[in-house]
């Protein structure tokens, strides 16, 4: 099969969900589901009701019938919760995760691929944050199962991933190394372990078959870190993903002693750019990311010998996506009225990255909408492991409250500014964790900082309809298959 020109960025929670990679799928290029928190991502859009029946469609479609009903006897709730009600948790992820946490992130990557792939043969991927390694294992053992195409893979070095994979595939016992801080040697570093046969049982995992190994894509920001993936056969993968610093969502940091410019924002120079010949030369497949979404970057792409782009931001506000309506309309608003803005943020992110985000009133870079907000960690998605003085395990991130980071040996200086991105993320997907007295998590909306793309289609889809700029009654909208005409089209 001859490799898409066009990959859609796994953005996110639940933007890059599955209609947004079916969509795309559909239309020949690869469609990517977002892979982070999709444990947590199930169990609400089970206790939101599921209206359309199609998570439990996928659900009913599992090779293992009991956990599919243990999980819809947990979070199903029929017609949906209250308006004011909060969700039941889901377990926080560890170095042992429990077995029904286990089997819950299984199912719902499950979960997540099958529906994307369903009812059409286009190739369907799904990305993966190495920095978010706990989940690793049971969330790619779920996605084999469902028959996922690509595996993409970024926010850290994805050198064990393409063994992880194949061994996955053969239904192997396996281990992910995760840096546990202040660990005492290299060898004090933790491991993830996971058995297919000591989750769901031998007998059971020998029904399930031979399972394809997926094509392994690396996203990568430096020539250096290709290069040694490519040079070893146990690394080396199955093409690259170049990420640039005005992509969306994590960025590597700039090389060098750390510079901001006036408004807070990193400072890249020449020695961030990345020599994409270098690249190319080491034989396999690229995609180009970060400020590639226009027709004239695709082309500049495939004459570099890229096998294309990778685009992120232009699906993100296209309808399909898995965005919250009412803050994709008010955030293609203020684009068709010029006057959004992005900005990369070296503090919202509590994994430290880089991190770009939109100014929007009512998200969290509106200070009124945070003022009622009392710091906590129930998701702890980005929790650190760490070794406490006691050499046990422990987890903490900048953003939960301050005296529990504190306790735990953390910085004061590395709280300030930080966001609470996992609730967060989830309000902008349009499931807000609810709290006492009406509080409802406030979104954060990330964006890629090349925002002519989608401007230039909201234009395209205007004229075509007709309404006059500035038509009060008019919602700026496009689809993500307008998305695909304009950038294979021109």
């Amino acid at each position: 099969m001859a490799d898409p020109q066009i990959v859609q960025g796994g953005m996110g929670v639940a933007i890059s969900g599955w209609r947004l990679a079916r969509s795309v799928s559909v239309l020949g290029q690869l469609g990517v589901v977002s892979g982070t928190a999709l444990d947590v991502l199930l169990a609400r859009r089970l206790q939101d009701g599921d209206p359309d029946g199609d998570i439990r469609r996928a659900v009913a479609a599992f090779p293992v019938p009991a956990v599919a009903q243990w999980v819809l006897d947990a979070y199903y709730v029929p017609g949906g919760l209250d308006a004011d009600a909060m969700y039941r948790p889901v377990p926080r992820h560890t170095v042992a995760s429990s077995s029904r946490l286990v089997e819950l992130t299984v199912l719902a990557n499950f979960v997540e691929v099958w529906l994307a792939k369903e009812g059409h043969p286009g190739r369907v991927g799904i990305n993966y944050l190495k920095k978010i390694d706990l989940p690793l294992p049971a969330s790619m053992y779920g996605a084999l199962l469902a028959g996922v195409d690509d595996v993409l893979v970024g926010a850290g070095s994805p050198a064990e991933i393409p063994a992880l994979l194949r061994a996955l595939a053969r239904h192997e016992d396996v281990t992910l190394s995760t840096k546990v801080q202040l660990a005492r040697s290299d060898e004090d570093l933790g491991t993830v372990a996971f058995s297919p046969r000591g989750v769901f049982g031998s007998s059971t995992v020998a029904s399930f078959g031979s399972l394809r190994v997926p094509r392994m894509t690396a996203i990568v920001a430096s020539v250096d870190l290709a290069a040694g993936l490519a040079a070893d056969p146990v690394t080396r993968p199955d093409g690259f993903v170049v990420e640039g610093p005005s992509a969306g969502g994590h960025n590597a940091p700039p090389r060098g002693p750390r510079r901001i410019d006036a408004e807070g924002q990193p400072v890249y120079d020449d020695r961030d750019v990345v020599d994409i010949e270098q690249i190319v030369a080491l034989g396999l497949p690229v995609w180009l990311a970060g400020s590639y979404g226009s027709p004239s970057r695709l082309l500049e792409a495939l004459a570099l010998g890229a096998a294309g782009i990778q685009v992120g931001t232009a699906f993100a506000y296209c309808d399909e996506s898995g965005m919250s309506p009412a803050l994709r309309q008010a955030a293609l608003t203020a684009l068709d009225e010029g006057s959004l803005k992005v900005r990369a943020d070296w503090r919202a992110s509590p994994t430290g990255f880089p991190f770009h985000v939109a100014e929007l009133p009512q998200t969290w870079t509106d200070p009124a909408a945070v003022a009622e907000r009392a710091p906590v960690c129930d998701l702890g998605v980005l929790r650190s492991p760490y070794r406490t003085d006691a050499g046990e395990v422990d987890y903490r991130c900048p953003a939960e409250p301050l005296p529990a980071y504190l306790r735990k040996g953390g910085r004061e200086a590395n709280v300030e500014g930080r966001v609470c991105l996992c609730n967060a993320l989830f309000a902008t997907a349009g499931h807000p964790s609810r709290r006492r007295g009406g509080v409802v998590e406030p979104p954060l909306l990330t964006s890629g900082s090349d925002l002519a793309p989608v401007v230039e289609l909201l234009r395209r889809r205007r004229e075509a309809s007709g309404a006059a700029a500035g038509e009060a009654s008019y919602a700026p909208r496009y689809s993500a298959a307008d998305v695909i005409t304009y950038l294979l089209c021109g």
